[in-house]
């Protein structure tokens, strides 16, 4: 599997992480999981969304998969609102999917003065950079899908997506998404802002990161900043993204 090949809700990823109890055999979550997605047909597509939210949102640590361990989406789950999730979410489905994070970027240079996007455009990039395979397409029209399910487009016809208002992230969910940026996707406690691939903000109103970095300097991480480089050097990170203050 090259990327996200079935479409994902956010509602599935936030009822999945408010049933599940740490200590757990992920085995016990199959059946519940079932009456979560209901939309689905068949058990063999109910199994591939399961096993992609589990990767991306249980298995956060690659810590092992015979009991389920602590983490912090499961704590925002159950102390938090669908609505506050949703970005951070999106967030870790890009860092997770290499695949999610190229079709932004061609969307981003591709779509019209309308917010409109070819379907197309999308599919002859995919195939000429991952090739002419089912896998291929099916990520591109999974991704899509799971970005009407976020909100995020608007699917105008079969050939054609429009991009509706992008979201408003607020500050500590922007420190929340900076510490697992540096720590799930860079594996690192150093992280230079400025090489932040602009696809992952994409679909998010601006966000002016030396500001939030000035502004939370010295609580979540050293900030250091020179001509060539805006540096974070973070701190206790689990600390870090359970902190609610500041909200």
């Amino acid at each position: 599997m090259i990327g996200i090949d079935r479409p994902i809700k956010p509602e599935w990823i936030y009822k999945t992480l408010q049933m599940i109890e740490p200590g757990e055999k992920p085995i016990v979550y199959s059946e519940p999981f079932e009456d979560i997605a209901k939309e689905l047909i068949g058990k063999e597509g109910k199994r591939k969304v399961r096993t992609i939210i589990f990767r991306s949102f249980v298995y956060m640590h690659k810590s092992g998969k015979k009991i389920i361990k602590p983490n912090i989406f499961i704590q925002w789950a159950k102390k938090e609102s669908l609505n506050d999730l949703k970005p951070i979410f999106l967030l870790k489905i890009l860092m997770d999917y290499e695949v999610t994070r190229f079709i932004a970027q061609k969307m981003a240079v591709n779509m019209d003065s309308s917010n409109s996007i070819s379907v197309s455009l999308l599919s002859k990039a995919m195939v000429k950079e991952y090739g002419d395979r089912d896998v291929v397409k099916r990520s591109l029209r999974s991704f899509l899908t799971t970005l009407v399910h976020f909100d995020v487009l608007t699917q105008v016809d079969k050939k054609n997506y429009q991009l509706l208002e992008k979201i408003s992230i607020p500050e500590q969910r922007i420190c929340q998404f900076l510490i697992l940026y540096s720590s799930e996707f860079l594996k690192s406690n150093v992280l230079d802002i400025q090489n932040i691939e602009p696809e992952f903000l994409f679909f998010f109103k601006e966000i002016d990161l030396q500001a939030v970095s000035f502004k939370f300097n010295g609580k979540y991480w050293e900030y250091i900043r020179d001509i060539n480089r805006d540096v974070l050097i973070m701190k206790d990170q689990q600390q870090c993204i359970w902190s609610k203050k500041n909200n």
